[in-house]
């Protein structure tokens, strides 16, 4: 009886220390009115923006400087030692493959926060197509201009990402990344490379 007792009172013990953080891990759900002011210091894999209004094309933010890209000529390489093959892909190739839509928060912390809808190709379409190995260990996005984004094998694992071609059913602005660009469901937006040139997966 006495060893019944001590099991229990483990048990509660065990429950007690685990219910707080059961408790903050659920996500808090955005009103319609919430202001960006505080939704720019949050965390986007910690709320649930689906009740958000969503934004125009006009009012999204831009970063960088717009690229003038030939899309008949721009190929997205995709290369890397955990893929069994290397691809390069035309625009037209990536608009045939299925595509993903998907409302997707962005936040640039303590700067601005987007909330659209993004049509493009999923990475792991693309990624199961140059035949991924089991022991990958990052995906790292490049742009044309130079700028890179590095996601670890959990963060590819547990997240929505998308080769972004349209935004709220239109083709993707040259101002905010056209051919192609990189969504990150519940990541901040400094990794969402823009204008992306190529994809190394090792």
């Amino acid at each position: 009886m006495r060893n019944r007792h001590v099991f229990w009172l483990i048990n509660v013990i065990i429950l007690l220390a685990v219910l707080p953080f059961a408790v903050s891990a659920e996500k808090v759900v955005l009103s319609p009115d919430t202001p960006d002011e505080s939704i720019i210091h949050m965390d986007p894999k910690d709320v649930d923006p689906s009740l958000l209004p969503l934004d125009s094309i006009e009012t999204l933010h831009t970063t960088g400087v717009a690229q003038n890209i030939d899309v008949t000529t721009w190929r997205l390489h995709i290369e890397g030692k955990a893929l069994v093959r290397s691809l390069d892909l035309t625009y037209g190739e990536l608009q045939r493959m299925p595509s993903v839509s998907k409302r997707v928060l962005l936040i640039c912390p303590g700067f601005f926060a987007d909330y659209v809808e993004w049509q493009g190709v999923s990475l792991r379409s693309l990624l199961d197509r140059a035949g991924l190995k089991q022991d990958f260990s990052s995906v790292n996005f490049e742009s044309v201009d130079g700028y890179s984004g590095r996601f670890s094998r959990k963060e590819v694992e547990n997240n929505l990402i998308l080769l972004a071609l349209g935004v709220n059913g239109q083709i993707l602005p040259k101002e905010h990344g056209f051919p192609a660009r990189v969504v990150a469901e519940g990541l901040l937006g400094g990794r969402w490379v823009k204008w992306l040139s190529r994809v190394e997966v090792n």
